[in-house]
């Protein structure tokens, strides 16, 4: 009977433990800077100056977040300059489609956009339908960053 509830007890902590990384994306909310490590003891090694820039978030203490940018750079902000919303970012320069695989405009990269769904097939390649500045169409997947393997 206690082993039953050992598993029991176990599983959920499991279930708990992936669901408060099932967001594995956050956003800066302002200028932050990113350290060496978790605390103002630590260097700063760089200044991110973009609001809503998407982070992916790599480790987490109760003052610090370890986050990794899409450019791979890895570093500690300190998480009163974090925000949960989602955030998305053009990662080159591309076109957003619409459902016939025709160009409709230009995005540059490091554009931000906070609507997204993911996974449509066009063409063979994986899209997601987005909403930038008014424009509505569908983007490459893969030239997105900020999306969660749990985005769909």
């Amino acid at each position: 009977m206690h082993y039953k509830n050992l598993t029991l007890l176990i599983l959920l902590n499991f279930i708990i433990f992936s669901i408060s990384y099932a967001q594995d994306f956050i956003s800066i909310k302002s200028k932050s800077n990113l350290r060496a490590g978790p605390g103002q003891q630590y260097p700063i090694n760089w200044t991110l100056k973009l609001p809503n820039m998407p982070v992916k978030v790599l480790e987490k203490n109760s003052t610090y977040t370890k986050v990794e940018l899409y450019d791979g750079t890895k570093g500690w902000i300190w998480n009163a300059t974090i925000s949960e919303k989602k955030f998305y970012m053009v990662i080159k320069d591309t076109y957003i489609f619409d459902k016939k695989n025709q160009k409709i405009a230009l995005v540059k990269k490091n554009v931000l956009f906070d609507q997204l769904k993911c996974n449509e097939i066009i063409s063979s390649e994986v899209y997601c339908k987005v909403a930038i500045d008014g424009i509505k169409g569908y983007l490459y997947k893969k030239n997105i960053w900020g999306i969660s393997q749990f985005t769909q």
